[in-house]
């Protein structure tokens, strides 16, 4: 792999007197695609909304492509960035929720078009064109016109990855996509993110999905109580499972 275009360096983060995080670590090249897996309550999702500025930390640093995001520290005092700058670094990440968050008054094509106009400043006929290329690409190219009321859950989680997508983020980063999912819409789902995977995108996945995981990463971390337990290969960690906690919460699921 090359050098990371994601560094997370030494992250602390308490919530009130609960430490979450006592210096988390993690690096990501650019093509890679990292699942992090754990129980409830480790830190998965704060630690991708730390990445995606949608949450501060106490201490330590990320950088993105090698520059340090949210945060510049000078002489060793570390300075939260105006909101101005966060924005403009929050959209070099493309983050895909649980819940879809689409505008209901707004077509599909309309909910991806509207990054693109307001961000990136295209033109409606150019915002167009991206968005309806990137839905087409998620198998919705029969459904720009529909509101998400009309849409089944994988269809509005497909809208949803395609609104983040289409603004060519330098990673994705997925929070449990397919958990508000009925299980039989689960798999279209993680069929567009396999996609993604196999045309070389960075992505950072927080899953339960275990076999999906197993299939689809080049790296495995395993999270509790807010720190690495385990990091690794699908093999390292789901078949070898070494560190045995791991071995305890895999117990759980079938791979």
């Amino acid at each position: 792999m090359s050098n990371p275009i994601l560094e997370i360096k030494d992250i602390e983060k308490s919530f009130g007197a609960n430490k979450l995080f006592d210096g988390v670590s993690l690096n990501v090249s650019a093509g890679e695609v990292v699942s992090i897996i754990g129980p409830s309550g480790s830190g998965k999702t704060t630690l991708l909304r730390c990445v995606n500025l949608l949450e501060s930390y106490d201490a330590g640093a990320i950088f993105l492509d090698g520059n340090e995001i949210g945060y510049s520290t000078v002489k060793g005092k570390r300075r939260a960035q105006s909101e101005a700058v966060v924005a403009s670094q929050r959209s070099l990440t493309g983050m895909v929720f649980q819940s879809f968050n689409l505008f209901p008054h707004k077509t599909a094509l309309q909910n991806v078009m509207l990054g693109l106009q307001k961000v990136q400043k295209l033109d409606k006929e150019q915002a167009s064109e991206v968005g309806k290329k990137w839905l087409a690409r998620v198998g919705l190219s029969e459904k720009f016109d529909s509101f998400p009321a009309q849409l089944s859950g994988g269809q509005q989680q497909r809208v949803a990855i395609a609104r983040a997508i289409a603004m060519n983020p330098k990673i994705m980063l997925f929070d449990e996509v397919t958990s508000a999912l009925d299980p039989e819409l689960v798999n279209e789902v993680l069929q567009v993110i396999k996609q993604l995977a196999q045309e070389g995108a960075t992505m950072i996945l927080v899953t339960h999905e275990m076999r999906f995981a197993n299939e689809v990463s080049d790296k495995v971390v395993f999270m509790e109580d807010g720190k690495i337990q385990a990091i690794g290969s699908p093999h390292e960690i789901f078949v070898e499972r070494k560190h045995p906690r791991l071995e305890g919460f895999l117990a759980n699921f079938v791979v």
